[in-house]
């Protein structure tokens, strides 16, 4: 299917956030975006107040809008929330999956391994670790949620995770769900992803503080 023009818009400003092209702080300015683009300025308008209702970008009155500076309370409530859903979600998972699904897990830890200094792409892996354990949720509402929280906290891991992690360090990190996954322990799981964005989250709140 392909995406609607809103959702391609959201999915470069995300990107040029991430590769800060767009640095925080700075404007967007709806006018620039529309001609760089070739599209109207309705569909812009649009994708960008989306990330405002996010969290990503804030609307400033009479200025316009910016690339936000998240603050410690949005950093650990974003990764809280996303640990409760994605805990609740994935727990779920040893019900229906089989072997291969398992293997599958394992095989993006692998990967990530094999990534060794190309951090972008270890993040990008641990993105479709964290999406395939949710395979077989089955509440929209909460897949909505999750899906929106996941910009801003990957925003944030992005920026900061080579400060709090090595990459063995994540290897183990997802491991340790692969394992707790395997247990078939449905509050197993549920605890061991809470603890996973629980950690991250206070740590980059931590890093963010001593700066």
């Amino acid at each position: 299917m392909k995406l609607p023009l809103k959702n391609k818009i959201i999915e470069y400003i995300y990107e040029a956030i991430v590769n800060e092209e767009f640095r925080r702080g700075s404007q967007i300015k709806e006018i620039s975006l529309a001609d760089k683009l070739q599209v109207s300025r309705a569909p812009i308008r649009e994708a960008m107040l989306e990330l405002v209702s996010i969290g990503i970008l804030e609307q400033k009155v009479r200025k316009g809008i910016f690339v936000k500076e998240i603050n410690s309370k949005e950093i650990y409530e974003t990764y809280e929330t996303k640990g409760i859903i994605e805990g609740y979600m994935a727990s779920n998972f040893p019900l229906y999956a089989t072997s291969k699904d398992i293997n599958t897990l394992e095989k993006f830890i692998f990967q990530m391994r094999e990534a060794k200094t190309n951090n972008k792409k270890v993040v990008r892996i641990g993105e479709k670790f964290h999406q395939y354990t949710i395979k077989y949720a089955t509440n929209k509402i909460l897949i909505e949620i999750l899906n929106k929280i996941n910009k801003k906290s990957q925003i944030l891991f992005f920026r900061n995770w080579t400060k709090l992690y090595t990459l063995e360090e994540v290897e183990y990190r997802h491991q340790k769900i692969t394992d707790a996954i395997k247990s078939n322990d449905r509050k197993n799981i549920e605890n061991t992803i809470k603890e996973h964005y629980f950690e991250t989250g206070s740590k980059i709140v931590l890093l963010k503080e001593v700066r």
